[in-house]
């Protein structure tokens, strides 16, 4: 049975999230979700982003894809962490968006985000950062992960 609006707010209104914060968090919430996203609280809003990463379902990549362009930054950042829950041909174009965001944190992680099995755009984008990028505390980052990478 589908959860309502003020259940599912309750349950991702845990003050340590764990686990048990996106336990039974299916599908039939998307709607929900969706709506927690235009949430005034950006806290709760990136919650939503969270649970709606774990869950295997098309119109979630949709939804997500368009937070590239939220105005907070950290629902943006929560984005971000939340690509590695995407199956990486989905993750490829929201994480080509967000390697090139103007927030720093978004970035970082976003950086942190890419796998080998992200798209040869994803890592050359990643590439070009390491040179290009205005911070040098995320060339650093990008530096580290491209060695991680090439590790494996």
């Amino acid at each position: 049975m589908p959860m309502t609006l003020e259940q599912l707010r309750n349950q991702l209104s845990a003050i340590e999230p764990d686990e048990r914060t996106y336990q039974g968090i299916g599908p039939a919430e998307i709607p929900l979700l969706e709506q927690l996203l235009q949430d005034e609280e950006a806290w709760m809003a990136s919650r939503a982003v969270f649970a709606l990463s774990r869950l295997p379902d098309r119109q979630v990549v949709n939804i997500l894809s368009r937070l590239v362009a939220d105005p907070r930054p950290e629902v943006r950042v929560s984005l971000a962490a939340s690509t590695s829950n995407l199956r990486p041909r989905a993750a490829n174009d929201i994480l080509l968006n967000l390697l090139e965001d103007t927030d720093v944190g978004v970035r970082k992680f976003s950086v942190q985000a890419v796998s080998e099995a992200h798209s040869a755009a994803v890592r050359d984008k990643l590439r070009h950062m390491e040179g290009q990028d205005p911070s040098p505390a995320i060339r650093e980052v990008v530096k580290t992960r491209i060695q991680e990478l090439e590790d494996r």
